[in-house]
C-alpha cells in the first residue's frame, strides 16, 4: 500500500516535471516567435542604372561580397529598357539580393509635379505585371528631397504640407496599383519637424502611418558622440520601434561639397565598416532598427577595386 502510494506520487511528480517542461519550451518557442525580425539589411543607391546593364556581374558579386541585401535601382526610362532591367534583376535574385525601384527629384515636393510621381508608379506596376516573378521589383524607393530647393527658406510651410501629400498619394497608389513596398529618404532631423495644421505630431510618426520603412540619411562619418550616427538616429529608430515600422540607417561615402564630417570618403571604408558596426550593436535590441544603407555605389565599388 505505501509502495503503491509512493509510486502514485511519484509518477504524478513526473507529470508535473514534464507538463513544466513543456510549458516552458512553448514560452520559450512563442517568445522567439514574437521577437523574430527579419535578418538586417544592407543596403545601396545605384543611381546610374546604365551600369547595371554593363557591369551586372562585377556589380552584384561586389555586393554579394559586402554583404548587401538591397539595391536601390534608378529608374531610367530613356537608357535603359524593361528587359535589361529584368535580366539584372533575377541575376540579383539568385544571390539573394532584393531590388527597388528608385526614383525622385527635389520638385516632385510640390503638388503640381505629382504627375511624374504618377507616371513613375504607373511604369514600376505595368512592368512588375508584364515580367515573370523573379524578375520584379520588391518596391518602391522614393527620393524626394524639397528641403533642397530654394523655396524651403522662403515657404517652408507650404512646401512641407505638398511634400507629405506627394508622399501620402504616393504610398497609398504604390498598394493600390500594385500592392507594392513603398520606402521614402528622408534627412536625420526629420523629426523634428511637425506636420502643418498639428501640434506636437512629428513628421517622423507621421511616415509611420504610411510607409513601413524609412531610410534615415544619417550623413555623420562617426558612429558615437553628440554629432554621430546614433545619436542623429535614436529618435526615428525609438519611433519606429513604437510603431512596429523599421528605419534603415544610411550613410556616404562619395565626395560632396558639405563639410567632411558628412561622409567617409576621407576616412574610408574600413572605417566605415567598423563604424556602421557599433551603429548595428548599439541598435540591436531595437525591434525598429532595420540596418543600414551606403549611399555613393561608384565611390565604394572602385575603393574595392583600387585595394583601398
Amino acid at each position: 500500500m505505501i509502495l503503491r502510494t509512493f509510486v502514485r506520487k511519484r509518477r504524478f511528480a513526473i507529470g508535473l516535471s514534464v507538463a513544466a517542461a513543456l510549458l516552458a519550451s512553448l514560452i520559450a518557442a512563442l517568445v522567439s516567435v514574437g521577437d523574430r525580425r527579419p535578418p538586417l539589411h544592407k543596403g545601396t543607391w545605384i543611381w546610374d542604372a546604365e551600369s547595371v546593364v554593363e557591369q551586372a556581374d562585377p556589380i552584384l558579386n561586389f555586393s554579394k561580397r559586402n554583404d548587401v541585401t538591397h539595391i536601390y535601382l534608378y529608374i531610367d526610362r530613356q537608357n535603359v529598357t524593361p528587359g535589361e532591367y529584368a535580366k539584372f534583376i533575377a541575376q540579383a535574385g539568385k544571390r539573394g539580393i532584393r531590388v527597388e525601384a528608385l526614383a525622385g527629384d527635389p520638385t516632385w515636393g510640390w503638388r503640381a509635379k505629382r504627375e511624374h510621381l504618377q507616371s513613375f508608379l504607373e511604369w514600376v506596376a505595368r512592368y512588375n505585371t508584364d515580367v515573370d516573378e523573379d524578375a520584379r521589383f520588391s518596391g518602391i524607393h522614393l527620393d524626394i528631397e524639397p528641403y533642397l530647393l530654394p523655396e524651403w527658406e522662403k515657404d517652408a510651410p507650404r512646401l512641407l504640407e505638398e511634400w507629405l501629400a506627394n508622399l501620402d498619394y504616393a504610398a497609398q497608389e504604390a498598394r493600390r496599383i500594385g500592392d507594392l513596398e513603398a520606402s521614402a529618404d528622408v534627412p536625420f532631423w526629420i523629426h523634428e519637424l511637425e506636420v502643418p495644421g498639428y501640434e506636437r505630431y512629428s513628421v517622423g510618426a507621421w511616415l509611420f502611418k504610411r510607409f513601413d520603412t524609412v531610410v534615415l540619411m544619417d550623413y555623420r562619418d562617426r558612429a558615437e558622440g553628440s554629432d554621430g550616427i546614433v545619436a542623429h538616429a535614436s529618435a526615428m529608430v525609438d519611433e519606429a520601434t513604437s510603431a512596429d515600422k523599421a528605419v534603415v540607417v544610411g550613410v556616404e561615402v562619395a565626395p560632396n561639397d558639405e563639410a567632411e564630417k558628412t561622409t567617409f570618403h576621407e576616412e574610408g571604408i574600413e572605417t566605415m565598416e567598423r563604424e556602421l558596426e557599433k551603429t548595428r550593436r548599439h541598435f540591436q535590441n531595437y525591434r525598429g532598427f532595420r540596418g543600414t544603407a551606403i549611399h555613393g555605389f561608384p565611390e565604394w565599388i572602385s575603393r574595392e577595386r583600387k585595394g583601398e
